[in-house]
């Protein structure tokens, strides 16, 4: 054990502890509560160095804080979550509309024509492990893709030209040049499976060509 009574009684093997005693058990309490490990608290209790204290107390801080962060950064992005499903689930199927949509920041690989779909999990893979380098945790925000602005005019609504990770909510900054320029964005919600989105696609092209507007970059779709 890490911890014995400053006497015992050998009749009734009842255990006394001093003041002092019960001022080190709280000690311990308290550590044990900060998820400290008891090889460490064990060692703390032999040596009682201030140094020693010192030092496992900020380290055990400095996990709490990304901890802090993890759990900041989960419910963030729940609230996101909650939010776009909110609003997908009220809007009609054949609701669209042109939006100012600030600019957006995101690591992001290009993607080869004909992509297989093992290819694409390499793809994602690789920008996952690209964040893991940044950090010691894996924060996965929200995948996406992007249409060739070629073939989304040649109604090829799978000539994928990228595929990315969006970084809003991340708990640390992420350190790229990439991003999802500012300005006006044709929008609608894709219901139905995925196979069909053909659909969605020439329905929001021909909306934007009835307002009055051009394509002018790729497509964006994000899951």
């Amino acid at each position: 054990g890490i911890f014995h009574p400053s006497t015992v009684d050998p009749q009734t093997n009842y255990r006394y502890y001093t003041i002092d005693q019960f001022s080190l058990l709280d000690t311990i309490k308290f550590l044990r509560q900060l998820n400290i490990p008891l090889k460490e608290i064990k060692k703390y209790i032999d040596e009682r160095n201030p140094a020693y204290a010192l030092n496992l107390l900020e380290k055990q801080q400095e996990m709490m804080l990304k901890k802090q962060r993890e759990i900041e950064y989960a419910l963030a992005k729940m609230e996101h979550r909650i939010h776009l499903i909110k609003e997908a689930t009220k809007a009609k199927a054949e609701q669209m509309v042109i939006k100012e949509i600030p600019q957006r920041k995101i690591t992001a690989i290009a993607v080869a024509p004909n992509t297989t779909d093992d290819m694409f999990e390499y793809y994602i893979h690789s920008l996952q492990k690209n964040m893991r380098q940044m950090d010691d945790s894996l924060f996965s925000g929200d995948i996406g893709v992007t249409v060739a602005k070629k073939g989304l005019m040649q109604n090829e609504f799978q000539a994928y030209s990228s595929v990315f990770i969006l970084l809003d909510y991340m708990p640390y900054e992420v350190h790229t040049s990439d991003e999802i320029k500012e300005g006006l964005y044709a929008c609608s919600y894709h219901h139905g499976p995925y196979e069909e989105t053909d659909a969605t696609y020439k329905e929001l092209l021909t909306y934007i060509d009835k307002e009055g507007y051009e394509v002018h970059g790729d497509s964006i779709e994000i899951g």
